[in-house]
């Protein structure tokens, strides 16, 4: 029979290391990827006020999908939750799956909304960035 201490240590370095390449390929595709760093540019010029405005005219937007819409309560209990695929507690791991989820879902919603609607409510056209 396995000892279980040494199977939580595997455990732990496997997800530390899949972490960790994530990590990596997250760095390569900022580093060699033009219009990513020019999409976040743009989101980052907005500041937190009119990205809350703008959030908030996309989610009453009916042109806006409903998927659109309702990824953030997904995104919000995540959050919430008392346990997370990394614990916390770890000190970089910890927040990085938070962070990362956060980004995927951002990533959605930019993707999924139609970029008139996106022009509208964020004064954000990412088109013209390709």
């Amino acid at each position: 029979m396995p000892d279980t201490g040494s199977f939580w240590w595997w455990a732990l370095l496997v997800v530390g290391l899949s972490i960790v390449l994530l990590l990596a390929a997250g760095a390569f595709v900022w580093w060699r990827s033009r219009r990513l760093r020019r999409v976040v540019r743009a989101l980052k010029a907005l500041g937190w006020r009119r990205g809350l405005r703008g959030a908030w005219g996309l989610a009453r937007d009916p042109r806006t999908p409903w998927s659109v819409r309702l990824l953030p309560v997904p995104l919000f209990l995540y959050l919430a939750m008392p346990f997370d695929l990394v614990p916390d507690f770890i000190p970089v791991l910890g927040q990085l799956d938070d962070v990362l989820i956060v980004a995927a879902v951002a990533w959605l919603v930019l993707r999924l909304t139609p970029p008139e609607v996106l022009r509208e409510h964020l004064g954000v056209d990412l088109q013209s960035l390709e």
